[in-house]
Order: structure tokens, then sequence, then C-alpha cells
């Protein structure tokens, strides 16, 4: 999903003085397509962006949200198993339930959008503890705490947490489900999202084959930085329009000149496709002496030792360390041959990385697609 996207089509709205609906899944039991943190942002034209399922649970979403949340926030549950016994029955064969979260944006109340806002514009991550399901007089369905920066805010004045809460939501590292029973034993049922900047992807090279992988990455909301040395093709007007609003830096200047006044920092990714076997021998020390998790280069393994070779000639001996850190060929294996082709396969197995994944085939796959959502019950909360 394009954040972006989701962002600038609710500030519209919000301009035009319309009202939005903003769905969140908040919880999966079993199987779905919308992981928690899944977004669809509806609004009262009609327009909408974002996803909560493959397209499956939209239309129905979308016909219910409205009356749903007239009085407030509104939790929506989706059954798609095969033997629902529910009103509702989808039969998708997902095999789960999903919980939607459903609440209105408005010129008056658009926090869940500003915390977008921020993590998107100004690079910040944002842990998120939003109450999505309550019999407890002292929380609604869509309070929000948010701890951003170091600050912390509320979606509400004289919102508490407790003590034990607090701790599990701000040391959570993935996304979550946090249960517990208030001091009368009410249950209380909060979702615990981590919401991080788009990734950072920087690509030295802007000849031809660069252009559909900075494509590929633009669409997905990756702020990408593109360096060549050549000023007929390192000019913004060959990149700028690949991707209706797409974050495309085009920089024309000597790639190791340019990687020194890069900020490039440990989720910041390099790919190499200079074809500058001498410029490349000059780049590399740079980019490995940079906290990049991921420095790829296009070619052969051949390559990638004569590259070696020519640094432990000048001095630079490369440690296994700096050696594990530097993938080439790049790419995962698909057979790929057109640069369209390459580019899909260089950006599956980044996603891949990402993902903690191998990027095999999922068929061969003998565990299940995703890691089960964590569910936390908490000890009865006590007065904070």
């Amino acid at each position: 999903m394009n954040t972006r996207h989701l962002i600038q089509l609710a500030r519209d709205a919000i301009a035009e003085g319309q009202s939005c609906v903003l769905c969140t899944v908040v919880r999966l039991d079993g199987s779905g397509y919308g992981r928690p943190g899944a977004r669809l942002l509806l609004t009262e034209s009609g327009q909408r962006c974002g996803f909560v399922s493959g397209g499956c649970l939209e239309k129905d979403l979308c016909r219910r949200v409205w009356s749903a949340t007239q009085s407030g926030p509104r939790l929506l549950a989706f059954d798609t198993r095969g033997n629902s016994v529910t009103a509702t029955r989808y039969n998708t064969g997902c095999e789960g339930v999903v919980y939607v979260l459903c609440q209105r944006v408005t010129a008056d109340d658009t926090i869940a959008i500003d915390v977008l806002d921020c993590v998107e514009e100004d690079g910040l991550i944002a842990r998120l503890l939003t109450v999505y399901r309550s019999n407890s007089a002292e929380h609604d369905v869509g309070d929000m705490w948010v701890e951003m920066a170091d600050q912390r805010f509320v979606s509400r004045p004289g919102l508490t947490i407790d003590s034990e809460c607090e701790r599990e939501w701000l040391g959570s590292h993935r996304n979550r489900v946090l249960m517990y029973r208030d001091r009368n034993g009410n249950e209380v049922e909060t979702a615990v999202e981590i919401l991080r900047p788009p990734r950072e992807l920087v690509v030295f090279g802007a000849g031809d084959d660069a252009i559909p992988l900075v494509r590929a990455a633009a669409q997905l909301g990756w702020r990408v930085t593109v360096i060549g040395k050549r000023a007929e093709l390192a000019h913004r007007d060959r990149f700028a329009n690949l991707v209706p609003d797409g974050r495309i830096d085009v920089r024309c200047n000597d790639p190791a000149k340019e990687c020194e006044r890069l900020s490039i920092h440990v989720r910041t990714d390099i790919v190499v496709m200079t074809h500058d076997f001498e410029g490349d021998v000059k780049l590399l020390p740079k980019l490995l002496d940079s906290q990049s998790r991921y420095i790829g280069l296009l070619g052969p393994k051949r390559r990638l030792a004569g590259l070696v070779q020519r640094l432990h000639e000048q001095g630079r001996v490369l440690s296994e360390t700096e050696i594990d850190r530097i993938r080439s060929p790049i790419g995962l294996d698909i057979g790929a041959v057109s640069p369209e082709e390459i580019s899909i396969s260089i950006v599956a197995e980044l996603i891949a990385i990402e993902s903690e994944r191998d990027g095999g085939i999922l068929h061969r796959r003998n565990q299940p697609l995703h890691e089960p959502a964590e569910l936390v019950r908490l000890a009865t909360v006590t007065s904070p």
C-alpha cells in the first residue's frame, strides 16, 4: 500500500469539506490477505485507497461503514471461514476472521492521518496502541496512544494507561494484540502497531536498465535516489514521471563523490548498476564505510572478485564481514533476462531481506505463510 496516496486522499477530501472513514485491520484470527496494519480509506464521494483484503471484503465494508460509524469508531468482523455459522458468510476459503476498526476522519479529528503523515514525511518510527474492543467505562473503542520521537500523544484528553500495558506496548517490536481486564474486571482489547518510514533505495547508475527498477521501487512507496555521472542520463525528466507523486531524487555527479554527501543509514539499500568497473573501485570502499545493510552490485561473481582483488592491490583488504554485506549477482533466481524482469527480481530480494525470508517458492514452503499474531493477556489492571 502506498501510504502517501492514502494520506493525500484524506487531506484533499477534508479540504473539500468531506469526511472520511479510515479502516484498519487490527486483528486476524486464522489466515487472511490483509495483515494487521492494512488500511483502507473511504471518502464521502466514494473514492478509496488501500486495502483490507484482496477485494473480497471491500464492497461489504464500504456498504456498512458509514452507518456503523455514525456514533463513533466501530469494530467490524468479517468471517471468511467456509464453515462459518455467522449471519454473514463470505466463504472465500481464507479460513480466518478479520477484525477491522473503522473510525471517522474529519477536519476536527485527524490524529490517525497526522500520525501516518509524520511517519511518512519526517521519517519517524511510531508505536501505536489502539483500543478496538472494550467493555470498560474507562476506555472507548478508538482510544489511541502514540509514542513518536520520545513524545507521547493521546487521542482525547484524560486518557491514562496501566504501567504493565505501557511497558508491553513500548517494548513491542512488531504488531501484536494486548488483552486485559480493568480493575472492575471488564475486558479491554488493544492493538499494538509499529509504523516505520518508507524504505530508502539508492541506485548508482542512471542507464536504461535503472528505469524499471526505479519505477518498481517508487510504486511501492519507497524513497528512491538515482545517481549517475552522465548528464544526458542523470536528469530528472528521465525519472520524474515514472510514478505519479513518486519520491525520486535524481543527482548528476561522480558516484563516489556523491556518496560522501548522502545520508546512508542501516535501512538504506544500495544497488550499484553503473557498468563502470573503475568507478566502482572508488565507490565500493565508501559504501562499505556506510551503515547500509544491503550493498548490491549488478553483474557476475567474477566482476565482484575483480573488484575485491583491485582493492586488495590498493591496500584495502576486505574482511569477511564486509564481503558478507556485498551481494553480487543481485536479485532472486527467477531466470530474469530483460531489464523489467531483472528489476522485479531485485525488488523481490529486497522485500525478502526485510521480511527475513529466503525468497523460495511458496508452494514448497511447509510452514505457514505468516507468523501467527501474538496475543498477550495481561494481568488485571490496577489504578494508574
